[in-house]
């Protein structure tokens, strides 16, 4: 029984993490400078990034944390459009996606997401003052972990987009829509899985766990209403238990991490992110 839930555990904790090595694009695809970068996380790890320079007299530096699928080749289209509206951005990859070394796991992904905090705040040319932090589905969950439980006054805002509450009410999510679709409705399903996802997930590392730790920090939570991956829910349950400063954005109209994709470039979404971390930037003296 015991060996059957360590299987179990190592089944669903996978399944939070799709890695591959591929090279979809590059800052230059967009007609942007770029410079690679290699730092170490907090057990020797080694992490590839890029740091992408904001175009004209940079106002902040965004660190952008992307989520669960590919690397951030897949991801930069996300965040492309930020130098031109003069922020500087820093992209990378856990363990185990992309160039970078090792193996995804929770806690391993959160150390990344610390050292790639670490590695901004001592970088020369980003103003260390005005470091902003932007998260993406999983990545929402590593960035929230990070800056709540360490110690960054530096960092003057985070959003977060499509994010979970905690890795056990997504993973009860998951088992219930997969289960549906093998086998359809079940009477009183969520009972079935409910003690499944308990022995078998556990909530380290989970956004609920810290939420609550981010403030003073400003923290904005974006979540798309037709969401079929992630559930809006979460990001209701996690702006309930977070602390003022907040802000709960839901949108119409499309899905899973889709608010600042080419086909929503002219919503004035792209804009109302800008002006949240624009709006608590600290003047130079």
């Amino acid at each position: 029984m015991g060996a059957s839930l360590l299987l179990l555990q190592g089944c669903f904790t996978s399944a939070f993490y799709h890695p591959d090595q591929d090279q979809i694009e590059t800052p230059a695809d967009y007609h942007l400078r770029f410079e690679e970068v290699f730092f170490n996380s907090k057990d020797g790890t080694r992490l590839y990034g890029w740091f992408v320079p904001a175009i004209g007299s940079p106002v902040g530096t965004v660190i952008h944390f992307h989520g669960s699928y590919g690397n951030q080749t897949y991801s930069f289209k996300q965040v492309h459009w930020l130098p031109a509206k003069g922020f500087n951005v820093f992209t990378f990859d856990y363990r185990g996606y992309g160039q970078s070394d090792g193996k995804p796991s929770k806690r391993g992904v959160y150390e990344d997401s610390v050292a790639a905090i670490e590695y901004i705040l001592k970088k020369p040319r980003a103003d260390h003052n005005n470091v902003f932090v932007f998260g993406q589905s999983l990545g929402g969950a590593n960035a929230i972990a990070a800056v709540a439980k360490k110690d960054f006054p530096q960092i003057r805002a985070i959003a977060v987009e499509g994010t979970f509450y905690s890795y056990r009410a997504q993973a009860q999510d998951m088992m219930m829509a997969s289960t549906r679709e093998k086998i359809g409705n079940v009477p009183y399903l969520s009972l079935h899985i409910w003690p499944i996802s308990f022995l078998t997930v556990t909530n380290s590392y989970s956004p609920m766990e810290y939420i609550h730790q981010v403030s003073p920090i400003p923290v904005m939570l974006i979540h798309c209403l037709r969401d079929s991956i992630v559930s809006y829910q979460h990001s209701e349950r996690l702006y309930e238990a977070a602390k003022e400063p907040k802000q709960l954005w839901l949108i119409n109209d499309c899905g899973h991490v889709e608010v600042f994709t080419e086909a929503q470039s002219d919503s004035g979404y792209r804009q109302k992110l800008v002006q949240f971390f624009m709006d608590y930037r600290k003047e130079a003296h």
